[in-house]
């Protein structure tokens, strides 16, 4: 065929493979993956001549049969075997991905695909999580080789190779709508990124979930990666359910009862964010059948709260806080029992996390505690805020603004408990306030109903300020600011002056700009003058 440029001559030749493929298919697409990657044109044009017989079905199932079984299974199983030929078998898959991707290309009709479907997605998915964040898989001679895959973008990354062939077959059963829909939420560009790929299985899934093309088949398939030895496969799974936990299909499949129990089970999973994921998918259950988290509530709030104590990792910490979050707003306080005390306890510990999307979560629970306490809790959470409300109006201000917003969302919950009458009728008042505006305002409370309160809030500060990350810092100066311009230096005792001493050091020092900003404002606030900074 190279040698062989003439149309007529050609389109012989590629007649003459077509018929030894009719009679000998495997023996034809096992010599067309010899072939080395990237694919010539000559190769390229024979899978999309293969891709317009009539034997296209028998192909594709064929291709899909050998892409199942390829990749680790091809392993080397003898030392003295070559490390190229490792490297070959590594490359097996990806050779049998791309002969997909050109067979489905040229489909005239869906048929094929719409048949295969369910057998087909699911062996893609497990090539795309193997391939997540892997590099070419090329001996180290052949770096000639690899500066010759230049360019092309498909061929010189697995994963977006699996992701293009997924692509073209999705586009031969799919309306263009779901495909727009994909692209347009960034689907595809987030199951590339190691990162992000926990989100892009979540929104591929949703779409799919939607446009008719998860079944049962494929849901079987999945649950068994749930256990696999790969930390990838795991998370696409865990990934996988965590979003059809949303829906009320598991019910229909009549499988809610074991992945429901995998879920809860991986939420001591290896993986951090296998973990993260399980904690999401028990989260969603909430939206996905409510009247199955009532009966297994105590499964699903002491899997979350155990997530609560995950210090290796602040993401699952986060996912778990703002899961409890769903799962207390659906029970109410008087369904979550005793576990109501522990999970307040919990939340605040949080409250001046170094993480934003620690701190943020906590406060989104510890609004919706607020909420559902019940007539037996009402006591214990009046007491519990006597201990949280400094730290509430201190994150008004919070640098991040998720946090922020969270923190003023559960304050305005939160204000019910409160034992000050004029604060606590402020906060239902003025709900057009910003968040900084809803703290100025409530200094200028303390300051006229309860000088006892407002040295409360000043301690807090003090001791946010002494302990907290840099961000927090310039924000506990603010607050202080704050405070002594509403009621000026009088009521500081030495102890509460100290937090004074530590801004002259801070201006005095090379710190964090924003720090040093915020304890200039709180010295102007008090009037003393601003130290000449150290050369």
């Amino acid at each position: 065929m190279p040698t062989m440029q003439q149309d007529t001559l050609r389109r012989v030749l590629f007649e003459a493979v077509s018929l030894l493929a009719r009679y000998h298919l495997g023996s034809v697409i096992d010599s067309l993956l010899q072939k080395r990657l990237p694919m010539d044109s000559d190769t390229v044009e024979l899978w999309r001549v293969l891709g317009r017989k009539f034997f296209v079905n028998q192909l594709l199932r064929v291709l899909m049969e050998k892409l199942k079984h390829s990749g680790n299974d091809q392993a080397r199983t003898s030392s003295a075997k070559p490390e190229a030929d490792d490297h070959e078998a590594a490359l097996e898959p990806l050779k049998i991905t791309r002969a997909i991707f050109e067979v489905v290309s040229t489909l005239q009709t869906s048929e094929a695909v719409q048949r295969l479907l369910p057998e087909l997605l699911p062996v893609l998915l497990k090539q795309i999580s193997a391939t997540l964040g892997k590099e070419m898989p090329f001996p180290q001679f052949s770096s000639q080789r690899k500066l010759f895959l230049k360019g092309h973008t498909s061929d010189d990354n697995p994963c977006r190779l699996s992701l293009e062939t997924l692509e073209a077959v999705l586009r031969t059963c799919l309306d263009g709508k779901w495909l727009w829909l994909l692209r347009k939420q960034g689907a595809w560009a987030a199951l590339e990124d190691p990162r992000a790929h926990p989100d892009g299985v979540g929104l591929l899934t949703g779409v799919l979930l939607r446009a008719g093309t998860i079944s049962l088949p494929v849901v079987l398939v999945l649950t068994q990666w749930l256990d696999a030895p790969s930390a990838n496969l795991r998370l696409m799974a865990a990934a996988f359910f965590a979003e059809l936990m949303k829906e009320p299909a598991l019910q229909e499949w009549r499988c809610f009862q074991p992945i429901l129990g995998a879920l809860a089970e991986k939420t001591q999973d290896p993986s951090s964010t296998v973990r993260q994921m399980a904690a999401r998918g028990l989260g969603n259950l909430v939206s996905g059948a409510p009247e199955k988290l009532r009966k297994h509530k105590g499964a699903v709030l002491e899997a979350l709260r155990r997530g609560l104590e995950d210090m290796a990792s602040a993401e699952v910490v986060a996912e778990s806080l703002l899961a409890l979050a769903k799962v207390v707003d659906e029970l109410k306080g008087k369904a979550v029992g005793s576990t109501f005390k522990d999970l307040a306890k919990a939340t605040r510990s949080f409250f001046d996390a170094e993480q934003a999307s620690l701190r943020s979560a906590a406060f989104t629970l510890y609004g919706v505690l607020a909420a559902s306490a019940t007539r037996r809790w009402r006591s214990f959470f009046t007491e519990e805020l006597a201990n949280t409300w400094a730290s509430l109006v201190l994150h008004l201000r919070d640098p991040d603004p998720g946090a922020s917003m969270a923190c003023q969302g559960a304050l305005r919950l939160c204000a019910p408990f409160l034992g000050l009458r004029r604060v606590r009728q402020g906060i239902a008042v003025n709900t057009w306030l910003s968040a900084a505006e809803l703290q100025d305002d409530i200094c200028s409370q303390l300051a006229q109903e309860s000088p006892e309160h407002q040295q409360a809030l000043y301690i807090a500060t003090r001791r946010c300020f002494l302990r907290s990350c840099v961000d927090l810092q310039a924000a506990a100066l603010d607050i202080a600011g704050v405070l002594v311009e509403h009621a000026g230096t009088e009521w500081l005792t030495g102890e509460e002056a100290m937090l004074l001493s530590a801004a002259l050091r801070v201006l005095r020092g090379d710190g964090d700009p924003r720090v040093q900003q915020a304890a200039a404002r709180l010295l102007r606030a008090t009037g003393l003058e601003q130290p000449p900074r150290r050369r």
